[in-house]
């Protein structure tokens, strides 16, 4: 029998040469960032402290989950497969309940038993068995809509979920109402109208042909589209975020930059761009015409996700973290536009992340060059706001910081996963306050998210939940905080026996919504069958489109 040593490598020249089930030993699939490949339930977690019983609803989060190793040595977490978390309150208790988004990909490759999709939204490095097959994984955001949950990704449409069991419905096209490609990970909604603010970038042809077409909609409380407007941006660049005021979308157009020809070469979707603008576009939320965008520009930088934003009679005011530098270096500069002679890339730790407000005149002429109002000077990213204060003036934000002058035990713990998000913060622009718990030497965290006290409107009154990754144990917690006392530390800790990896975005929606919306389709009937998109998109039905290399 021949020794383990003895056997052909995985990974040939980067692609992978066999069939093993083996994940590559690269620092994206090892140590606490090893995919979990978890689902299953627990009933009635453990909890250190307590739960405030008035607390009733679940609290989902995503996060990226490689199934089976990639095609290409050096994958990058953003390509794993969506897989839900479910944390489930209830009268002091909480349960946990976590199951994979089953896109289309996700079905190809189950039938395959391996990864036949290749590098991060390029489709010219797939298998030839999956052209033509929507290659989202729905890894980045989990938001309740109408009466279920949707799975998104921007480089792909939705996909319907139960909020209750997380079985996968489908395919989720809003009643055959949205055909485009790409479908953001960030709609925003007015807590006035309940409206959803949707958009999508490179939203022309296939999606991964470097367009640089951007589409705008409304879609009203009832499910019915109101608004929708085509836009041009400058480049093919990354929008990841967005935000909302009461007349106007905010979109922040990064300078990591697409291009056809290096994805038909078989390169990287993005190439980070030292020498452009971060640039911002404006448009209305009403009646918006594609000559009506304005484009801001700031100084080269990295955009983060917003807090809030809200307007008065002149201006328009945006917070978001801008870092410094090229966040994402897995993407770096292309050398035949950046040659590596005219580049030096920034060190991660000397990176910085400060929560900027943005003042933007929207009279004023397209190109015109801003730089920030305020610059909190912190350092962190994952801002949440109480989202009843969504587009209003506003003045509480809940964040993850980075606080190198911290102890950190690297023996213990190694790399830090994810980063070294450290601590949470609690910060007002109002007053300034500044409400700092540091995690200990030991543990990182991921994005919090506000729960409302239901009987209260005060802004910023209720609790934050966020996820702990426990390095030295290998093993996730759930934290639960006082929301305007986080520096005295949880008040709970929902304990889970084990490690499930790092997650993206989540949201808290309370038991009244679910019930009210699944006794509204059940009952009342007046929400009607909830309708799974059944035919292709327009460019799956298109050879010329479905062309890739």
């Amino acid at each position: 029998m021949a020794h383990i040593l003895d056997k052909a490598p995985l990974y040939v020249n980067g692609k992978k040469a066999t069939e093993q089930v083996l994940f590559p030993q690269t620092p994206v699939f090892t140590g606490f960032r090893r995919p979990a490949r978890i689902e299953g339930d627990i009933f009635d977690l453990e909890v250190e402290g307590e739960i405030p019983r008035e607390i009733s609803g679940t609290f989902y989060r995503v996060q990226p989950d490689h199934r089976f190793p990639p095609l290409f040595e050096e994958d990058i977490q953003f390509s794993g497969d969506g897989n839900i978390t479910a944390i489930r309150i209830e009268n002091g208790h909480a349960d946990f309940k976590q199951r994979y988004v089953q896109t289309d990909r996700f079905k190809a490759e189950t039938a395959a038993r391996k990864a036949l999709f290749g590098k991060y939204r390029n489709p010219y490095t797939d298998s030839e068995a999956v052209k033509g097959i929507i290659r989202t994984v729905s890894n980045t955001n989990i938001i309740f809509w109408r009466g279920t949950l949707l799975a998104l990704k921007e480089d792909g449409p939705p996909f319907a979920m139960d909020p209750t069991t997380l079985e996968t419905i489908g395919r989720y096209d809003f009643e055959g109402q949205i055909l485009t490609p790409t479908f953001t990970a960030h709609p925003k909604f007015d807590p006035d109208t309940g409206e959803m603010v949707a958009f999508a970038y490179e939203a022309g042809g296939n999606g991964h042909d470097a367009s640089c077409d951007i589409v705008v909609w409304t879609i009203d409380k009832d499910g019915r589209k109101t608004e929708e407007c085509w836009y041009k941006a400058p480049f093919c660049g990354m929008i990841h975020d967005c935000s909302i005021t009461k007349n106007y979308l905010i979109l922040p157009l990064t300078p990591i930059k697409c291009s056809l020809d290096r994805l038909r070469e078989g390169g990287n979707h993005f190439a980070w761009d030292p020498n452009e603008n971060q640039l911002y576009g404006i448009v209305p939320r009403r009646n918006g015409k594609p000559e009506d965008i304005r484009w801001y520009r700031g100084p080269n930088g990295f955009h983060g996700h917003f807090a809030g934003s809200y307007e008065d009679e002149d201006n328009i005011f945006a917070d978001l973290t801008v870092a410094t530098g090229n966040v994402f270096f897995w993407f770096p500069p292309d050398p035949k536009v950046t040659p590596a002679a005219t580049y030096e890339p920034p060190k991660r730790n000397e990176l910085k992340s400060p929560t900027t407000r943005w003042v933007f005149d929207p009279k004023a002429p397209t190109d015109t060059f801003v730089t920030p109002l305020r610059d909190l000077n912190n350092s962190g990213e994952f801002a949440r706001i109480d989202e009843r204060f969504m587009g209003k003036q506003y003045s509480h934000f809940w964040q993850l910081l980075i606080d190198p002058t911290r102890p950190y035990d690297a023996q213990k713990c190694g790399p830090p996963a994810g980063g070294l998000f450290n601590c949470l913060g609690h910060f007002t622009w109002d007053t300034g306050t500044r409400d700092i718990w540091f995690a200990g030497p030991t543990t990182t965290l991921q994005e919090p998210v506000f729960i409302p006290k239901k009987d209260s409107e005060e802004e910023g009154v209720g609790w934050v939940i966020c996820f702990a990754n426990r390095l030295d144990e290998n093993r996730n917690d759930i934290l639960l905080f006082e929301a305007q006392n986080i520096a005295q530390g949880p008040i709970a800790i929902i304990r889970l026996p084990m490690r499930l990896g790092l997650g993206l975005h989540g949201n808290w929606v309370d038991q009244s919504e679910i019930e009210a919306f699944a006794r509204r389709r059940a009952v009342d009937g007046d929400l009607g069958p909830l309708k799974i998109a059944e035919q292709p998109l327009p460019w799956q039905q298109d050879p010329e489109l479905c062309k890739f290399g």
